[in-house]
């Protein structure tokens, strides 16, 4: 389901050591969609990964932010960690706007992202974005509830896409920006 917010004036752009606040805000309004990190891991993001930990911004105010890295392992594979998209800009594409985004700053050829079983809107959203790179999408066990000491926490799922080609990526950013 679509909002009626008008999205067509929303940048994208790397997050600021001052946007963590407000970040953090949108990220406890909607627990328990999103995880939660600590203020300080927040701050490190806009510290250290600036380059691939963007906002969504609509004046000034922010309506989305994405966090990921690039693997030092693998770095042709960026990691999406967590999105968060305010309820009112919700079904508006902020979320595929925040990934291809990330994709084309990393120039990643592999998007790698975890959803645990009953994110089941994640995870269509990210299945969504792999028909529209015209790429395949894997799905495998990362961690299960056993690896988190049975605390309450589902089984994480990895699902790996790719690989994406720049072409295709850049026609998308073209169309969607």
């Amino acid at each position: 389901m679509s909002n009626t917010v008008d999205c067509s004036t929303i940048t994208i752009r790397s997050v600021r050591i001052e946007d963590i606040g407000e970040v953090y805000r949108l990220l406890v309004a909607n627990r328990p969609y999103v995880g939660l990190n600590s203020r300080y891991t927040y701050f490190l993001l806009a510290r250290d990964f600036s380059n691939t930990c963007l906002v969504a911004i609509d004046g000034s105010r922010i309506a989305a932010f994405s966090s990921g890295y690039v693997s030092p392992t693998r770095p042709d594979t960026f990691f999406s960690w967590e999105i968060v998209v305010d309820a009112v800009y919700r079904g508006n594409g902020l979320q595929q706007r925040l990934l291809l985004n990330q994709l084309y700053k990393t120039t990643a050829k592999y998007l790698e992202c975890t959803v645990n079983p009953s994110n089941l809107v994640s995870e269509h959203n990210f299945v969504k974005l792999a028909k529209l790179l015209g790429v395949g999408c894997s799905k495998s066990l990362l961690f299960s509830e056993e690896d988190f000491g049975h605390n309450g926490h589902e089984a994480e799922f990895l699902l790996c896409i790719g690989p994406i080609s720049s072409g295709s990526l850049q026609n998308l950013i073209r169309k969607y920006g």
